[in-house]
């Protein structure tokens, strides 16, 4: 017998179309149980509420994994699912995916039924650009699917020579739309592309429908509105717009009648049956089937077992992929009539295949599996090195065994210039472009142990996000930190202006299970007294003198799910910090001018360059319950001064990070310069060392290294800058390389080739510094 957990949302945000889903699965093991002849092919169901949050979901998934359970069908939003990834590669887990999510994934241990981007996004691209116009608004909850969905939705935009006219995000459960849908009109869209969900769908469309936008002039088209979304809407409210999917109840052919039939029958004759209904049962009964033939459940068995198999289904013929476990499938397109079901005005009448990763051609995927695999496949998996393949969209599309032990990656996984950074730290680094292969890249990695290396370089480096260590110290604050990320217990980081305190808040942030909600930081210095208060907990409409129709959430709102981070909390008002205790206990909060108590899920690290015992000892500025629930865990940030060992590392990286930001200039710092840096007392810690290279890296921008010769004078003085103005500014920097450049070339085109900039940029820019330019030709 197996035991298989279903992981879905009764209550929370998503719970209205979770729970017609989670019906869906009920139905499909109900059916299989009483078909089962053999009892040890019965089904045992664990079923677990995860609440629309990421992080319960991860506890649950874990806790059932720890009883044995290998099987898990649900999850729904993209946070939730990536939220059990690690679940599931520690227990050798299977998931059942049945949602429709924004792709970039091909995770070994998951089997996606729901459509992606280009099997439902790309089709309704081309629709409405040829059908309805150019100009399209995206409107969408903050979070995963929306976001990274509207990326590529950007792209098939552009590639179709259409314009997106505006774009806005909204927290989860938010309900005004009224100001959202005049800015939409105000836009000139042609068409709106949604991407809301849950709670919030029922005032969008319902706020379109009141302010009387047509839906002829002006349609919503989304990728999530289907029939159990409308129904819980109104159809009168839904009428007119369009959504996209495999499949919709209104088919006309004999299986789906069947199968509708089959779930009024269970459910009622008011059942409506949605494309998520239909992708979950379908799911369930493939799995199902296969389970019947591995009574020693193994997932990769059940996967390559199911790999290329053709079923035949209400929608039509769909296929599971030989590279992906994605479904190939026929797509379509349907208006809502008046009575909630979709009249087909679209349909792809065939399978279109599923491309989890977004590809500029057709054939670009079978191009790349032949072209660059002969290429560096062979070679890879017997080298000692880390070989990494990545495509021009910088996902990783290929690792060897050693680059996959070593670094985890797995094929879909973003390979971003932070990452590239880091490694180029830990490991000698190489990159060869594949030219001839559309755009690939090959990256090699080696240990650098074979280096010689400094006395300081010989200290272990401790690694803690992206932030990197050699001093003793600060190593023992990284295991603080690495400690407050796995809980979610209030932090206070001390340190001093500009030793990376909001760094060190946002790596705790993204090495928590918050890491996918959002993370919101708030300087309580830099913001007026009177604003303070509305900045963090919002206003209602009319909560003061010019406050914003309609009103605004506040900061903690904002945060909700993720971690909000208060910077400089030594400088808040007393009587802001009476209301910030409150919020902390309550674990809710109340806006400006009403009196409903919001409840939020906020974690909070709060940041101070003072000594906050001091201040409520000797000052009384500071409160001392304030101070003692904010401090549950604390870490200190050394000053630069004292994790000089650090500082070449620095140095360099932020180097290497102009050189990326301009496009060219040198990535090097010559050792006596870097020495030089290391006898300078930095008072304005990582921040100043960071303008400092900016600036030497513009004057040795046609240098192949940064030299002594580029940093300002006072760092010759072995001590800190005797003007109160600080480094030299970077428009006084670019000033004397232009001037250094027209003293040495006497004509105006070769000063701007020098300078890798156009003839009309450099006359602007003699105008601008007041530089004479009679002798130039």
């Amino acid at each position: 017998m197996h035991t298989i957990g279903l992981l879905f949302s009764l209550t929370g945000t998503t719970a209205f179309t979770e729970k017609a889903i989670f019906d869906a699965s009920i139905f499909a093991l109900d059916e299989h149980n009483a078909n089962t002849i053999h009892k040890q092919d019965l089904i045992q169901l664990i079923i677990r509420d995860i609440q629309s949050d990421p992080a319960e979901t991860r506890k649950q998934a874990e806790a059932l994994a720890k009883e044995g359970v290998r099987i898990f069908i649900g999850t729904y939003t993209s946070a939730c699912r990536k939220a059990i990834l690690p679940v599931l590669e520690k227990y050798g887990c299977l998931l059942l995916y049945p949602a429709l999510y924004e792709g970039h994934e091909t995770h070994p241990h998951v089997l996606y039924t729901g459509e992606v981007p280009n099997q439902q996004v790309d089709t309704m691209m081309k629709f409405i650009i040829e059908n309805v116009g150019p100009n399209i608004y995206l409107i969408g909850n903050d979070y995963i699917y929306p976001r990274e969905t509207n990326k590529q939705v950007k792209k098939y935009i552009k590639s179709l020579n259409g314009k997106v006219a505006g774009e806005h995000y909204y927290p989860f459960g938010h309900s005004q739309f009224t100001e959202e849908c005049q800015t939409i009109i105000n836009s000139k869209a042609d068409a709106i592309f949604s991407t809301i969900v849950g709670d919030s769908l029922i005032p969008f469309y319902r706020t379109f429908y009141r302010l009387g936008l047509n839906p002829k002039k002006l349609p919503i088209f989304s990728p999530i509105t289907k029939e159990t979304e409308i129904k819980a809407i109104g159809e009168k409210y839904c009428a007119g717009h369009y959504g996209g999917g495999s499949y919709f109840q209104s088919i006309d052919s004999p299986e789906n009648h069947a199968f509708t039939a089959k779930m009024k029958s269970r459910f009622g004759e008011e059942i409506v049956v949605s494309s998520l209904m239909f992708n979950t049962y379908l799911g369930v009964k493939m799995l199902l089937d296969e389970l019947k033939n591995d009574a020693a459940f193994d997932y990769k068995n059940v996967l390559l077992s199911l790999r290329e198999k053709t079923f035949h289904t209400p929608c039509g013929p769909v296929k599971i992929e030989k590279n992906s476990q994605h479904l190939s499938r026929p797509v379509r397109i349907g208006k809502i009539d008046s009575s909630g079901q979709f009249s087909i005005v679209w349909d792809s009448k065939g399978a279109v295949q599923a491309f989890p990763y977004f590809k500029k051609k057709a054939n670009f995927f079978e191009l790349e599996q032949l072209n660059w695999k002969k290429a560096v496949q062979g070679w890879a998996q017997v080298s000692d090195e880390m070989v990494i393949v990545i495509n021009d969209e910088q996902e990783v599309i290929y690792t060897n065994p050693s680059a996959a032990k070593e670094l985890r990656l797995h094929i879909g996984h973003l390979f971003t210039e932070e990452m590239i950074e880091d490694l180029k730290m830990q490991y000698m680094y190489h990159s060869i472009d594949l030219d001839v292969f559309k755009m690939n890249k090959v990256i090699i990695l080696k240990p650098k142990k074979d280096l010689a290396q400094s006395d300081d370089e010989k200290k272990a480096v401790v690694t803690f996000h992206n932030i990197h260590t050699r001093n003793p110290v600060f190593q023992n604050e990284l295991k603080v930190a690495r400690g407050a990320a796995e809980s979610d217990a209030n932090v206070l980081i001390f340190g001093e202006t500009g030793s990376g305190k909001e760094v060190m808040a946002h790596a705790i942030h993204k090495e928590s299970h918050r890491k996918n909600g959002p993370f919101i930081a708030i300087n309580a210095g830099a913001i007026p007294r009177e604003l303070i208060a509305s900045e963090l907990f919002g206003f209602t409409d009319g909560a003061f003198t010019g406050a914003k129709k309609g009103g605004q959430p506040g900061k903690f709102e904002a945060a909700d799910g993720g971690t909000l981070f208060l910077d400089e909390i030594g400088d808040m008002p007393l009587d802001l910090q009476v209301s910030l205790l409150r919020v902390l206990e309550s674990r809710k909060v109340t806006r400006l001018g009403e009196h409903t108590e919001r409840p939020i899920n906020v974690r909070i690290i709060a940041a101070t360059n003072k000594s906050l015992k001091e201040e409520i000892a000797y000052q009384g500025s500071f409160r001392s319950d304030l101070y003692y629930r904010l401090h549950v865990l604390s870490i200190t940030i050394p000053p630069l001064r004292k994790r000089m060992e650090d500082l070449p590392q620095l140095a360099e990286q932020f180097a290497r990070h102009f050189h990326l930001y301009y496009g060219k200039g040198p990535v090097q710092i010559a050792s006596d310069a870097l020495h030089l840096l290391q006898t300078y007392q930095w008072p304005g810690n990582i921040r100043e060392l960071k303008n400092i290279i900016e600036r030497a890296f513009i004057l040795a921008m046609n240098s192949d290294f940064i030299g002594k010769e580029h940093f300002p004078a006072e760092l010759m003085f072995n001590g800190p800058s005797r003007s109160n103005n600080g480094p030299q500014s970077l428009q006084d920097a670019e000033k004397q390389l232009i001037e250094e450049a027209i003293n040495k070339i006497d004509s105006m085109s070769g000063a701007a080739e020098h300078l890798g900039i156009s003839r009309s940029t450099l006359y602007r820019k003699l105008k601008t510094y007041g530089l004479k330019n009679g002798s130039f030709k």
